[in-house]
Formats: structure tokens, C-alpha cells, sequence
């Protein structure tokens, strides 16, 4: 499972977090963290500022 790492929020409240072992789902302008079959973190897209990819899972 792939690691991101995330910063979001606006304004003074903004979170930068390492989200390890997740997939990330985007649909109607809302971006869903799961953990399985969980979903952890629900953002809408006009508060994440940005995403990377730290680590692909293994081919």
C-alpha cells in the first residue's frame, strides 16, 4: 500500500500529516483516505493544498 504526504486545511489551521499504507479515492471534487475498508479522511479538494507520493507499494 502506498504512503502519502498531505497538507491541508486554510487559513492558520493547516495539517501536515504522513498517511502510510492508505488509497486515496477523488470523485466530485472530494478526495477519501482508506485503510482498507475504512475511510479515515474525507477532505474536500479546495482545502487539500497538496499531495505527494512518498512510497509506491512494490510492484
Amino acid at each position: 500500500m502506498p504512503t502519502y504526504r498531505m497538507v491541508y486545511g486554510d487559513g492558520e489551521q493547516v495539517v501536515r500529516e504522513t498517511l502510510t499504507d492508505v488509497e486515496l479515492e477523488r470523485e466530485d471534487g472530494w478526495t477519501v483516505v482508506f485503510r482498507g475498508d475504512d475511510a479515515i479522511l474525507r477532505l474536500q479538494d479546495q482545502h487539500i493544498q497538496s499531495i505527494e507520493l512518498v512510497e509506491a507499494p512494490p510492484a
